[in-house]
């Protein structure tokens, strides 16, 4: 048994597969000798306004043998946990693999965790960048404990992969915390939505297609096809009670007519990416559908909520103040008021009502390719010292155009809830690799203010 001993800053160390990080189906002793690691590093959500820096500490294990057995155990300390957070989180692992390079892995896990309600397309680096540095999180969260049984095939030479997964929860509401930023320190942060707590069983298969191949200039052509179906099969999950915060900030009467959500619902997803060669130029199309299957309201951290760099950069994401945009997210109306729940250990008791829409659909377009000169002589990829980042110095012009409607099922409650109209901006930039500069405007309404957007990732 050999000890290996390790340290990396990176978002979700623990949170990779563990056969893809062990190099299992690889030739050499690697494959036939046990191991222990330690290591530490960040959490999956980065740095945010919820936890601070979470920082996790744990200890991973490999068996030998070209079927291993792959466990870990990580503690997540949070630097700045909100209220109604504790200050410790964990993860416990096991993993079995079989058929060696066939990748047939079973396993459970058992976990307290900060969840992202959605990532809303922007990654954890850049995430945790935004919220350290400028005081802007991208992200709504929710804190959740359970277990979840597992089994996965994905086939070294295959583009084909599936994989199902059985859940049993429990969701708790969190306030934003206060963590510091470089600028914008004395500014509150962005309130979090209102979830419905409680327990929720489900069970959800997932199967992708992936057959894309890297052309000599660096672009992408073929396909891919991601698709899931989760079915929520019981629970009880409960509004908090709230009233409405007035217009002189106190919070007004309890609200009447706060529902018990059906813990019985259908959720369905589908992105379809087809990326093709035109001359030495790269035109790629998305599709995307996500949101419920029947005829249920969603609870609201399962909802969905567009807008902002990861979709529709023509469109301001989220605003700390509902006033403070003319074209908001496309929330379905989470964010046109404010309420506040009763006194519990929080360092804030104001919330909006709930996170967002029912269903979407996306559509995006860009065109992509090489401008035909370099500036340096290598390019920087980070991806070796565990960042997903590759830095090119080959300049990529990049044009694009977004779409996107949403719809709802009904109101959660008194809180009332619209549709959202189709709404589409189209722009263009520069790329360096992952690193790109961007300027979108919206195409319709009345206010046609650019927005400048800096990525450190593809769009799509």
């Amino acid at each position: 048994m050999r000890l290996i001993l390790a340290l990396f800053i990176t978002p979700a160390l623990f949170n990779q597969p563990l056969a893809a990080r062990q190099g299992e189906g690889n030739q050499g002793s690697r494959a036939q000798r046990s191991s222990v690691g330690i290591a530490a590093g960040l959490g999956d959500n980065g740095y945010n306004r919820l936890e601070g820096f979470p920082f996790q500490l744990g200890i991973a294990a490999r068996s030998e043998g070209p079927e291993p057995f792959l466990g870990r155990a990580v503690a997540m300390i949070r630097t700045d946990p909100a209220g109604g957070l504790d200050a410790v989180g964990y993860s416990f692992r096991g993993e079995k693999l079989f058929l060696g390079s066939r990748r047939i892995a079973v396993g459970v896990e058992v976990y307290s965790e900060v969840r992202a309600i959605e990532s809303r397309g922007i990654s954890s680096i850049e995430n945790s960048l935004s919220a350290g540095i400028f005081h802007s999180d991208y992200r709504d969260y929710h804190n959740r404990q359970g277990a979840v049984a597992f089994a996965s095939y994905a086939p070294r030479d295959s583009p084909l992969s599936a994989g199902i997964e059985v859940r049993t929860e429990r969701h708790d509401l969190v306030a934003s915390g206060n963590p510091g930023s470089i600028f914008e320190n004395s500014t509150p942060w962005r309130l979090q939505p209102l979830i419905a707590e409680g327990k929720v069983h489900s069970a959800s298969a997932a199967v992708r297609y992936d057959n894309r191949a890297r052309r000599p200039a660096g672009l992408a052509r073929g396909w891919k096809i991601d698709a899931k179906i989760m079915q929520a099969f019981g629970g009880d999950l409960n509004i908090p009670q709230v009233g409405l915060v007035l217009p002189d900030g106190t919070r007004g009467p309890p609200l009447a007519g706060l529902p018990t959500m059906e813990a019985t619902f259908t959720k369905g997803f589908l992105d379809v990416r087809r990326y093709n060669a035109v001359g030495d130029a790269s035109l790629n199309l998305r599709f995307v559908a996500e949101g419920i299957l029947n005829n249920e309201v969603l609870p609201p951290q399962f909802q969905h909520a567009l807008g902002g760099p990861g979709s529709l950069p023509g469109l301001p994401g989220f605003p700390d103040d509902p006033a403070a945009a003319t074209m908001p997210a496309m929330d379905c109306g989470a964010r046109d008021f404010q309420v506040s729940t009763s006194p519990r250990n929080f360092l804030a008791t104001r919330f909006f009502p709930f996170y967002g829409c029912d269903r979407y659909v996306l559509f995006q377009a860009q065109l992509e390719g090489y401008f035909g000169f370099q500036i340096g002589d290598a390019d920087l990829d980070l991806r070796d010292e565990g960042l997903a980042l590759n830095l090119e110095l080959i300049p990529r012009w990049v044009l694009f155009f977004d779409a996107a409607k949403a719809w709802v099922q009904g109101n959660i409650g008194p809180f009332p809830r619209s549709d959202e109209d189709l709404r589409y901006d189209a722009g263009g930039g520069i790329a360096f690799g992952d690193l790109g500069f961007y300027v979108a405007v919206p195409l319709e309404g009345d206010d046609k203010s650019a927005q400048f957007v800096v990525r450190l990732g593809s769009r799509f």
